[in-house]
């Protein structure tokens, strides 16, 4: 039996997955190297892109903003771009993504280059990079079912972020060496190259035919997209659990220049440990993800997961030296990562094939629409109380809401 044709097969007693088990397959093998080496450059651009937020305005509240700005596309166009996810080869918007990001960032990184960056061009380019993920997202992530078997899906959703993630333990450390050797730009500039990686595994990939749903008008699929909040009410409980997870505990990974410059006071090289960290938190928790997805109780999972995120960081709120810091955040990436695979794996095994990428549409706008509107109001907080004391108020709110949430997450499977 071949790759592709082994990924339809559904076992009736799901067996223990092992954590690489997915890569056997050609496609997901292809589009995972590519998105370990793509990710590693957005991550070098995502500290290069604080850190220089932050030298130009010295204050959290701009850092906040920055998040702000790239909140509005994503939450305005998130089911937009599930919806077309739905609809098109999702091969092809994949290319078209990557290849406008590639543009994007070699703009920021001549202007940077050449001096003459000015705080709003960062927040539009930021801006228009958002829309762009806004498609890109739902695309990638609804893709990933069709590339392995249904009981890998766990394992392969979690192998995905340790392609985003993990890459951040690489590539925030080679940005902090690349800005305090070059300066920001350089950053971008290897961001820009390195998408040429994610371009030429979707290109060499032979990915099987999609469920075509465009004889249906596109308001009949927003229509549909929004039905499922209405015919699956267990998706509106993950979704909260997301949202409640993204909004409240999750702006630390923005707001982590200032934290590194105004609490542990460590520079560009600090700062890029710090924003290491959480990755190696990811490639721990993917040693164990393979044995929970052999088991049922994916929802408490995802309760205990979230609750003990929220403890993590307030635990980090609260650090004020580098190293215990750095040891915090490690702990915060490994039960992050398994309470966003938990959720995601739920919500794409829960909707119809045809539906994944509306599905990852809304999902995407609770992830990292929360992820970014949160950013906003602790990052005002962190202007009149600090940081560290605004970081650990976010991560109280995830434990008292996810304690309250946790009977009706442990009925989800």
């Amino acid at each position: 039996m071949s790759d592709e044709t082994s990924a339809t097969v559904v076992a009736e007693i799901p067996p223990r997955v092992s954590a690489l088990a997915p890569l056997r397959y050609r496609n997901f093998r292809l589009l995972w190297t590519g998105l370990v080496v793509s990710n590693t450059g957005s991550w070098m651009q995502f500290v290069a892109l604080g850190y220089l937020v932050d030298r130009l305005t010295g204050s959290p509240l701009y850092l906040g903003l920055l998040a702000g700005a790239q909140a509005v596309p994503r939450l305005l166009f998130a089911l937009v771009g599930g919806t077309t996810a739905d609809r098109v080869d999702r091969r092809g918007l994949l290319l078209a993504t990557n290849l406008l990001l590639m543009i994007s960032a070699t703009v920021l990184a001549v202007l940077t280059a050449t001096q003459r960056i000015q705080i709003w061009q960062i927040f539009v380019i930021a801006g228009l990079n958002s829309l762009v993920q806004a498609f890109d997202m739902p695309a990638r992530h609804s893709m990933v079912p069709s590339l392995v078997a249904e009981h890998e899906v766990l394992t392969a959703i979690s192998l995905n972020s340790v392609a985003f993630n993990g890459a951040g333990i690489i590539g925030p450390s080679l940005g902090g060496v690349l800005i305090a050797a070059v300066g920001e730009s350089g950053a971008f500039f290897v961001n820009a190259v390195s998408y040429f990686a994610v371009l030429t595994a979707l290109l060499l990939m032979s990915v099987p035919r999609q469920e075509r749903v465009g004889r249906v008008r596109v308001s009949e699929d927003f229509r549909e997209g929004l039905a499922l909040l209405r015919y699956h009410p267990q998706i509106i409980w993950l979704l909260g659990t997301v949202a409640v997870l993204s909004f409240f505990g999750r702006p630390y990974v923005r707001l982590m220049p200032s934290f590194a410059r105004e609490v542990v006071h460590v520079g560009a090289e600090g700062l890029g440990l710090l924003q290491s960290a959480p990755g190696i938190g990811t490639v721990a928790a993917l040693l164990v993800v393979g044995w929970l997805s052999s088991r049922r109780g994916k929802g408490g999972l995802l309760g205990i997961a979230t609750l003990t995120f929220g403890a993590a960081v307030v635990a980090f709120g609260m650090m004020r030296w580098f190293w215990p810091a750095l040891v915090t955040l490690v702990a915060v990436g490994t039960t992050q990562a398994l309470a966003m695979a938990s959720a995601n794996t739920l919500l794409q095994l829960t909707v119809p094939t045809h539906a994944r990428g509306r599905a990852m549409g809304l999902y995407s706008m609770v992830a990292f629409g929360g992820f970014a509107l949160g950013s906003l109001p602790i990052g005002a907080l962190a202007d009149y109380v600090g940081v560290g004391p605004a970081l650990s108020a976010g991560g109280l709110i995830v434990v008292v809401i996810s304690l309250a949430l946790l009977r009706r997450l442990r009925r989800l499977d």
